[in-house]
């Protein structure tokens, strides 16, 4: 408008606005005022630069003639004054006021539509967006459709100042690069070109349809060629799509003043729509089978192996046996759907091994200070009733009282303790039977145990001698110790007792227990198939290469006509000493001082077995049980 043709009248106009902005862009808004008086004249000014969402002002710096927000301006005769506002776009619309001498009384204007200056700058916001899409290993050719971005592309004349003369025209282009065979069977829908009836907004987000071949990067298993590369690392090609274009309208309006000779003014106006750029990488897996399954690393020690532990692991490697697997292909349609699979038969044999184990458990029932508690109470607390004096004699005297176990030569004091243990093993094998290995290991643990006391004891033919019944060699008026051992082989003591009894699978059938598992397997696609399989075949955690599943598609299956079984057995063993309870008595020379029991189970020579477990060496022995005994006096002091 050539406002500058009106007399006495000061004007403003854009010298410089941009339709819109990108957020943190910087915008610069620039003002021209000017003034057709032939005189300097001095106006109050004002900026208003705020958020259209909310109203809430943003950091402005105003620059130019004026650097305040508001103010007075003197602007020379018939001359001008360029004001600019500086900012930083924020991701919302922003509408911009600035209007000078208001009220039009300093100086006297008769047109004040020309005093105030609005626009309004667009968010306009670019769309990046990324997609990354693997082929996976046993796919052959996959389709993609989808909208080329998560939400429309939008292009938006706004309202027109006075009408939109013909309609809104434009186009909205898709770009493909490259363009050599990555997007096959390449289409668009919903992408017609712009032209609409006076309708100023204009969204679109076509669908793209396309598909990505296997043989296009160069591995073409129904070709029969195949890539020989690094598994993990992908072939890799990278495509993009992207957009651009516009819509544009004729806008003709009058301008209101009543001596403009100008119009209807017809102005041309142009709206971007969002420009999209889709990045694309295609990740193409090959793969077709590892030669060798990394060799699982089955453990082969014995667990919590120390004198101090009454449970102990064994855990060694089970035998090898060779089988066939297959694996299979398909392809996949638009909506992620596998289809047309097939079973092929495996590149490689694969070997079946497992973990064996033996677990050991064993346990003190009943040890000697719960044997000989009730007698030790009754002599603590004076009582003098025979029948609580079951096992041993304790003696009532206050001044022995402050030993733990006192005891007077010349009474009976019986050999007492319950133990047990079990065993079970794990092993595997391609027939169902009791397993040699368990037997073993078993007899080796009964034959571990061992009782010994160096106590002195009267045999029936009142011969000095320890509980095994060896005569004591003489020293002088009494005699010198010699300690007695009894074990499940020898177990035989004082008088022909059996002192060491123990309880198995030979006397109670009972005590023993086996359970066998077939390691099942089916060849079909999500079939049942036992764990103890999927451990030695490719594409399972179980194997530790699951990532040939999750990141090639690649998994296999048993080949019909293999068996494997799990075959656990347990035995269950009690250890009782004198399990009669048959009075032995100590001798009545036994001279005072200071004498032991032990009860423990000695190491277990493993190395010298013929079966696998031969390399776990030495199995710990531990200590089960242990009292010490103070003899005061004798009975004929009682």
């Amino acid at each position: 408008m050539p406002f500058e043709m009106l007399k006495k009248d000061i004007s403003v106009q854009a010298e410089s606005i941009p339709v819109g902005a990108g957020a943190g862009r910087k915008v610069l808004v620039g003002i021209n005022v000017k003034s057709t008086f032939t005189e300097d004249e001095t106006a109050d000014y004002e900026w208003e630069i705020i958020k259209k969402s909310d109203g809430s002002k943003i950091p402005v710096e105003y620059l130019g003639h004026a650097t305040k927000e508001k103010g007075k301006i003197t602007i020379p005769g018939e001359n001008e004054r360029l004001m600019y506002a500086s900012f930083s776009m924020p991701e919302d619309d922003v509408l911009v006021r600035f209007v000078i001498n208001e009220d039009g009384t300093s100086p006297e204007e008769k047109y004040l539509g020309n005093n105030v200056f609005e626009a309004e700058i667009k968010y306009v916001e670019s769309i990046f967006e990324y997609g990354e899409y693997d082929i996976p290993y046993n796919v052959l050719s996959r389709d993609f459709s989808f909208n080329l971005s998560k939400r429309p592309s939008v292009a938006d004349l706004g309202s027109a100042r006075g009408r939109w003369s013909g309609n809104i025209t434009g186009e909205f282009k898709i770009i493909r690069d490259p363009r050599d065979g990555l997007f096959r069977k390449y289409s668009e829908q919903n992408n017609p070109p712009v032209n609409e009836v006076r309708r100023s907004r204009v969204e679109r987000n076509p669908i793209v349809n396309f598909t990505i071949e296997r043989r296009d990067f160069g591995d073409d298993p129904e070709g029969r060629k195949w890539l020989d590369i690094n598994p993990s690392t992908p072939v890799v090609k990278n495509g993009r799509l992207f957009s651009e274009g516009y819509i544009q309208g004729w806008d003709v309006y009058e301008c209101g003043f009543e001596d403009c000779e100008l119009c209807p003014h017809k102005v041309l106006r142009t709206a971007p729509f969002n420009e999209v750029t889709k990045d694309l990488t295609f990740n193409v897996y090959v793969y077709n089978g590892m030669k060798n399954i990394p060799s699982k690393s089955f453990r082969n020690e014995i667990e919590n192996n120390r004198v101090d532990s009454l449970n102990k692991k064994m855990y060694w490697e089970s035998e090898a046996y060779n089988f066939n697997v297959i694996r299979w292909m398909c392809r996949l349609d638009s909506n992620g759907k596998e289809y047309g699979w097939t079973p092929v038969d495996g590149k490689y044999q694969r070997t079946f091994k497992q973990q064996n184990s033996g677990d050991i458990q064993i346990k003190i029932n009943s040890p000697m200070e719960i044997e000989y508690m009730q007698a030790r109470e009754a002599a603590r607390q004076g009582i003098n009733r025979k029948d609580l004096y079951d096992k041993a004699v304790f003696p009532t005297d206050i001044d022995l009282q402050r030993f733990d176990y006192p005891i007077k030569s010349g009474y009976y004091f019986n050999p007492a303790g319950k133990y047990s243990f079990k065993v079970e093993t794990v092993t595997y094998k391609p027939v169902p039977y009791d397993t040699q290995e368990h037997k073993d290991i078993v007899n080796a643990v009964i034959n571990s145990f061992n009782y010994e006391t160096d106590l002195m004891y009267i045999n029936d033919y009142r011969e000095a001698v320890n509980i095994k019944g060896e005569l004591l060699p003489e020293r002088g008026s009494t005699f010198s110790t010699r300690p007695g051992r009894l074990t499940a082989r020898d177990n035989i003591g004082i008088n022909g007792i059996e002192l060491v009894t123990v309880l198995d699978r030979n006397s109670d059938e009972s005590r023993y227990t086996k359970k066998v598992e077939e390691i099942y397997h089916e060849h079909i696609s999500g079939g049942n198939t036992h764990e103890y399989w999927k451990m030695v075949m490719e594409g399972y955690e179980e194997s530790n290469t699951l990532s040939s599943r999750d990141n090639y598609k690649y998994r296999e299956y048993v080949k019909p006509g293999q068996k494997m079984y799990k075959i656990t057995e347990t035995t269950e063993v009690d250890i009782i000493i004198n399990k009669d309870n048959i009075n032995t008595f100590t001798h009545a020379h036994m001279p005072d001082g200071e004498y032991y029991i032990r009860v423990w189970m000695d190491n277990v020579d493993l190395g010298s077995s013929s079966h696998a477990y031969s390399s776990l060496g030495t199995l710990s022995g531990v200590m089960l049980d242990e009292m010490y005994i103070t003899v005061k006096g004798s009975m004929y002091d009682d």
